[in-house]
């Protein structure tokens, strides 16, 4: 099965859900990096894996427009009916595919991907395809969780018991690394906590699945060091809650 093939099945599934997400709608994390990107009026935004368009519909706001790029067709028909009854009209809604971005060389003053780059199995080529159809000087927004040094693998590892789809999510050191790689010089980095339970952190799965179940069981027998970094708090054996970390990277073409 390919990436795209393995994504669009999950999302699709679960696209009406993700509407309904308080958490990917007014996240800290969405004013702080449009606070950051400064978005002009008279720029043209690329936003990667877009879902349901809460990231592209706040660009909406601020610029003159905006390509919502996502590769689960399901995901962009809610996220156009959400545009459409906030009376926004600047916005294309358009299939395609992160690694694959179906514009020519400099034609974005931004691209934007929130929450969505743990999926994509190559950051790099995500990276290049990003510089390459970003103006002189382009601004490119990720935020994504991104687990502390040291706990990566386990974390990486209950993501995809709840999300086959998650491929990995990378720390703080490792963006850094990739998006200066990538051809880009980091403007801002700052790291963003979160106290989730897990019925929040699985949502949309039903907490009453098997892949629940398997994660309650990974966190029972998680090291003390893993529950102490990411603060795990429990109950009769039960995890119940714990951090979660969100990078917010702004980087600039070079």
């Amino acid at each position: 099965m390919s990436w795209e093939s393995g994504s669009s099945e999950f999302f699709s599934k679960h696209a009406k859900a993700f509407t309904k997400s308080e958490s990917h709608a007014r996240g800290g994390d969405l004013s702080i990096l449009m606070a950051l990107l400064k978005p002009e009026g008279d720029e043209v935004a690329l936003d990667v894996a877009a879902g349901t368009g809460f990231t592209s519909m706040e660009l909406a706001k601020h610029v003159k427009r905006v390509v919502a790029l996502d590769i689960t067709p399901e995901m962009l028909r809610e996220a156009e009916r959400l545009a459409c009854e906030r009376g926004l009209t600047n916005i294309l809604f358009e299939h395609g595919d992160a690694l694959n971005i179906p514009h020519p060389d400099g034609v974005f003053d931004l691209v934007t991907t929130r929450r969505a780059a743990h999926h994509f199995p190559n950051i790099q080529k995500f990276l290049y395809e990003s510089h390459r159809v970003l103006k002189g000087r382009g601004r490119l927004g990720i935020v994504d969780m991104s687990p502390p040094e040291g706990t990566q693998e386990f974390v990486n590892m209950i993501e995809r018991l709840r999300d086959p789809t998650h491929n990995r999510a990378l720390t703080p050191t490792e963006w850094e690394a990739a998006v200066t790689q990538g051809g880009f010089e980091v403007i801002h980095r700052e790291i963003l906590t979160e106290e989730v339970t897990l019925e929040k952190w699985l949502y949309p799965v039903d907490p009453a699945t098997p892949e629940a179940e398997a994660v309650r069981d990974a966190w029972r027998r998680a090291p003390q060091n893993i529950r102490d970094q990411l603060k795990m708090r429990e109950n009769q054996a039960n995890p119940t809650s714990w951090r979660k970390h969100r990078i917010v990277l702004v980087a600039r073409k070079v």
